[in-house]
């Protein structure tokens, strides 16, 4: 029997005779009964695969069948792009049961925003930065507003869970659900999610409701995927960017980048070219208007031939209809967002799922490899949910004296505390931050209620709401616009734009590219922090923004080792590609039969670890900690050596290891970490606290006794190595 059955008539009805559906998705059938049983459900389903309305049509049959007013259905989205992507599906969706939607977000005016509030949709998209501003501010009756909420959709829910927006969110959530007479019942949406109950378990907070994970028992999508490497005489030729050109020049491609640099390159190459009908960038720093105009192009039938180039800002489920291609320039940061890039692909009848990675170097190359091998095993990194958010706690903390203009030390933490973005903060150390943020006058006792001390706006800005509102850190930036035709181009950070100014104090005019075009500076305004561009037409080499590198996991560090001792040779790669493997495996013979091979090279030590960023970092300190001098990257840790040391110093400090660290050592080890920030928030804490922030993110002591103790037998050995 069809999930169908189980809805109301009305609703039935919209499907089959509004939309014209002959029946529901394999998703949508196996979300539909636990969603009306009353279940918080994580769905999980491959991009354009019926997620949104298998969320959102059991959440509006309760609706109808409760009849609730008011905002009784809560869409947050992780991009602002999403929400404008989802609402014409969502007032869709409502009107089949007469009921209607609303998007609330910076970008939505206030005359639009005041109609809401006179008479609320029932549903309500917006993001968590614009839910923290209704709770905060004075303008919007939440405690009204907010009575009826019956269902919170988090859609994207793994890019939340795993970042301080997450941390953020679920602390906004449970601030909503207190004002709700109702239960909350939490639905979460991903494509790519390795450990789905994980998440669920931090989604459910403070509800009474059952969890349930639905992944519908279907037959994944046929993959095929192609690696295609080059020799440095042929990079040094252009011949990655030709080979580029010759594959996208039919139909409707996208070009994923690790930066705005890298597409922004790529963009401005294709538009030289002239030989597609519309090239643009899709990433952060484009206007709203090129974002929109981007989207309609890969949407409509206007272009026949579509290129865009973009970073991770189209990664997320933003609907730019069928493609042709997905092309990846360099490996994603991780397997995650490579299956969230190649989902994109496929969706006619009878066509695989496909995408063709573009290396640049042997390690690119071996990166690529790990990461389609990975993927077609279903392996996908895991969410680790933050429970010690500090600096999040910190922010609660602020926003909850803000929003009741003054409120009691113990209230607060009443509220806080269970939550579960601070699930593993004690009270001591909540007393601990609070005694800090009152001796650095950021609150103030007064008559045992907490209110906004004098240091708060003058450390926070006078624009302290915003700065409490964002979890993450807005950068300064600047507007650029062309000049001539009044178009805003886009955005650069400010720090970009301070060397921009450097080079024209020095009477120059630098050129910078942006919607794959170069652009002259002409000058910056300070006071309204906007820059006049006009088209260039020197020809001079622009100027870049360079991207940020993501942690690389044990299990993708792993898999590249595995490659490297192998003798399997894919036919999915190039001559190119299966050349450099097959040197790759030449140079690392040292990996064959040891799991942790070490070299000797003068005073260093080499262990050849493959266990990722965070197990390498931990063990590096700890060998910092016996030796002086460690350093460590994904694949290997380098310690130096003195005079008086010899590598059996080293391992038996991994033998030591392999037992566990003690808490006491990991708190000194934890000290010895460089300073990083993070936060905005972190600089609010107690230095204690700051430190552990970086610890949590960077450090893996668990990861390290399971990666050293699956190993203790070899380690027992005297060390047998390789003189270099």
């Amino acid at each position: 029997m069809s999930a169908l059955t189980l809805l109301t008539p009305q609703l039935r009805h919209g499907i089959t005779d509004v939309l014209r559906w002959s029946g529901l998705r394999p998703v949508q059938e196996a979300s539909i009964p636990p969603v009306l049983a009353g279940v918080n459900v994580v769905i999980l389903a491959p991009t354009a695969g019926g997620k949104t309305e298998a969320a959102f049509l059991p959440a509006l049959d309760v609706v109808l069948r409760e009849g609730l007013p008011g905002v009784s259905v809560l869409y947050v989205s992780p991009l602002v792009a999403l929400l404008n992507n989802q609402e014409a599906r969502a007032e869709t969706l409502a009107g089949l049961v007469g009921m209607s939607a609303f998007k609330w977000h910076g970008g939505v005016n206030q005359s639009a925003r005041r109609n809401f509030l006179d008479d609320p949709a029932q549903v309500l998209l917006t993001t968590p930065e614009s839910l923290e501003a209704m709770l905060i501010g004075r303008s919007v009756p939440v405690a009204d507003l907010f009575v009826n909420l019956r269902f919170v959709i988090i859609d994207e829910v793994h890019a939340f869970a795993s970042s301080d927006r997450g941390a953020h969110l679920i602390a906004v959530m449970e601030r909503l659900a207190a004002l709700s007479q109702h239960d909350v019942q939490r639905i979460g949406l991903s494509a790519t999610v390795l450990n789905p109950a994980e998440i669920g378990r931090w989604m459910k907070g403070r509800s009474a409701r059952r969890g349930r994970v639905v992944r519908p028992d279907v037959l994944g999508r046929d993959r095929q995927a192609r690696i295609t490497a080059f020799t440095e005489a042929e990079l040094a030729a252009g011949a990655a960017y030709s080979r580029l050109q010759a594959q996208v020049t039919t139909g409707k491609s996208l070009i994923f980048t690790e930066s705005r640099v890298d597409a922004e390159k790529i963009a401005s190459t294709l538009h030289r070219a002239g030989h597609l009908d519309f090239v643009g960038t899709y990433h952060s720093a484009i206007s709203l208007e090129a974002r929109g105009q981007a989207e309609d192009a890969m949407n409509g039938s206007e272009f026949r031939t579509v290129c865009l180039a973009c970073t991770s800002a189209m990664e997320l489920g933003i609907d730019i209809g069928d493609l042709d291609r997905v092309v990846q320039w360099s490996p994603p940061g991780s397997v995650s967002s490579l299956l969230q890039r190649w989902g994109r692909t496929g969706r006619r009848e009878g066509r695989p799922q496909s995408t063709t990675i573009y290396a640049h170097n042997p390690w690119e190359m071996l990166t690529a490899l790990a990461e389609v091998s990975l993927a077609q095993e279903g392996w996908a990194e895991p969410v680790h949910p933050r429970t010690r958010a500090y600096h999040i706690l910190f922010q609660q903390i602020l926003n909850r004296v803000m929003q009741s203009g003054g409120m009691g030390a113990e209230k607060i933490w009443t509220e806080l505390n269970g939550i579960s973005a601070f699930r593993d903060i004690t009270s001591a150390e909540y007393s601990e931050i609070i005694a800090h943020l009152t001796k650095t006058e950021i609150l103030t006792a007064v008559s045992g209620v907490l209110v906004l001390g004098d240091q708060a706006e003058k450390r926070l800005g006078a624009k302290r709401f915003q700065a409490l509102i964002t979890s993450f850190d807005t950068p300064d930036v600047y507007t650029v616009r062309d000049v001539k035709n009044h178009y805003e181009v886009g955005q650069l950070e400010s720090w970009f734009v301070d060397e921009l100014r450097q080079s024209l104090d020095e009477d120059e005019h630098p050129v910078i590219l942006l919607t794959g075009r170069p652009w002259q500076v002409m000058r910056i305004h300070d006071v309204t922090a906007t820059i006049d561009v006009q088209a260039d037409q020197s020809g001079q080499p622009p100027k870049w923004q360079a991207g940020t590198p993501r942690l690389m996991e044990e299990r993708l560090a792993w898999r590249h080792r595995e490659l490297l001792v192998s003798n399997e040779v894919p036919d999915w790669l190039n001559a190119a590609a299966q050349a450099q493997l097959t040197a790759l495996r030449g140079q690392h013979q040292m990996l064959n039969g040891k799991l942790i091979p070490w070299q000797r090279v003068g005073r260093k030590l080499i262990l050849h670890t493959y266990a990722g960023t965070r197990i390498n970092k931990t063990l590096e300190l700890v060998l910092k900690a016996v030796l002086g001098k460690a350093s460590s990257d994904n694949f290997t840790v380098t310690a130096e050596l003195s005079e008086r040391q010899d590598v059996n110093a080293a391992f038996a400090a991994l033998r030591g290891a392999a037992d566990g660290v003690p808490s006491e050592q990991q708190h000194e080890l934890t000290r010895m970490l460089k300073p990083m920030r993070l936060s905005k928030y972190q600089a609010f804490l107690p230095d204690a606290f700051g430190q552990t922030i970086v610890a949590d993110h960077l450090l893996d002591f668990e990861g390290l006794q399971a990666y050293l103790s699956a190993r203790k037998q070899e380690l027992e050995l005297a060390p047998e190595g390789r003189q270099a």
